[in-house]
């Protein structure tokens, strides 16, 4: 079973690199749409209710949810079955859907503490990158017991 999901969490972690740039380009995406109706004639120029209620991050928020709850949640489970030998490995397979989590928090406090969002964002890509880069390349698992010692013959 733990290999089994030490090959899973392999894919797993480039589903998430794949995933987090799809979400920075729909962040992107809905920041420049929210930029044009807001200089759209249909929008007065005063009216803040026209960004308030534009739907352009819709798409962005959507996607976000599924990331940062079920999925992480989904990816810390199958990270501690998996239980790697290696201590980084282990370390970041744990730490970085804990970070996915915050993510979300981040975005909905708001403010100088919102501004950590896209920092953390980035973060958890390097670490989901790093962890794919480090099971595609099969660093080879430590071994957990000694071997016993070869009986000589003869």
């Amino acid at each position: 079973m733990r290999r089994g999901a030490r090959a899973v969490l392999k894919w797993f972690s480039l589903l998430y690199v794949i995933a987090i740039i799809v979400q920075v380009f729909l962040a992107g995406e809905g920041v420049f749409r929210m930029y044009n109706i807001k200089n759209s004639d249909d929008c007065d120029k005063a009216a803040a209710h026209c960004i308030a209620n534009s739907k352009t991050l819709d798409a962005h928020r959507g996607m976000g949810f599924i990331l940062t709850e079920p999925v992480a949640l989904l990816f810390l489970i199958v990270a501690l079955i998996a239980w790697f030998p290696d201590v980084r490995i282990r370390v970041v397979s744990i730490v970085a859907p804990i970070l996915t989590f915050v993510q979300a928090v981040l975005a909905v406090v708001g403010g100088w503490v919102g501004g950590l969002h896209p920092v953390n964002g980035f973060l958890i890509l390097f670490l989901y990158g790093w962890l794919f880069y480090k099971l595609r390349k099969g660093t080879p698992e430590t071994a957990t017991t000694a071997e016993p010692a070869a009986v000589p013959t003869g």
